[in-house]
């Protein structure tokens, strides 16, 4: 797992924020986001939904996420939704995830 962790500093409002690169075929947007969301739980991507009882499905459909960033990436596609107690934010380059405020 290939991710970025970026940490804001404490005195504002905006938690500790991971960023995972899926632009130019690295991994698939929704790979990404689960990815994401792992590094912040502190759980491998594999083992999300067994040990933070995070399941992406649950939450949004994975395919419907590659079908609109792939396909649209050139357009500037911008998504924005919440998993579990997380916000994400996917573009054409990459995912972002947070703790929700």
């Amino acid at each position: 797992m290939s991710s970025d962790t970026v940490s804001v500093p404490e005195d504002t409002s905006v938690s500790e924020a991971v960023r995972v690169d899926h632009g130019r075929g690295l991994r698939s947007p929704s790979l990404a986001v689960v990815e994401a969301i792992a590094s912040l739980t502190g759980v491998d991507a594999e083992a999300l939904g067994e040990e933070a009882d995070i399941v992406l499905y649950d939450h949004v459909n994975p395919d419907a996420i590659d079908r609109l960033v792939t396909h649209r990436s050139g357009d500037g596609v911008d998504l924005a939704f919440t998993v579990d107690r997380y916000e994400i934010r996917v573009d054409g380059d990459e995912a972002v995830a947070r703790l929700a405020e």
